[in-house]
């Protein structure tokens, strides 16, 4: 899937790359589409996070059916 797609460590660093404020992973857990398991994606995307001295609200995920509205997010 890498032509497409980047992994949770490519992630982190585009989003230090573009100097986001925010950033929200969307595209993950829905199909099994790879040899890794469901749930993989969070957890390498919490550890790259991590590595990267990002806190969590930084760089966050959704849950399946979660909504957020940008604008709650650019008043903090």
């Amino acid at each position: 899937m890498g032509p497409h797609h980047v992994n949770p460590e490519e992630a982190v660093k585009i989003h230090q790359d573009v100097n986001a404020r925010y950033s929200v992973g969307v595209h993950w857990g829905t199909f099994e589409l790879t040899d890794e398991s469901l749930d993989e994606p969070p957890a390498k995307l919490a550890a790259a996070r991590s590595a990267a001295g990002l806190a969590p609200e930084r760089f966050s995920l959704m849950a399946h059916g979660e909504t957020r509205r940008i604008a709650d997010l650019l008043v903090r």
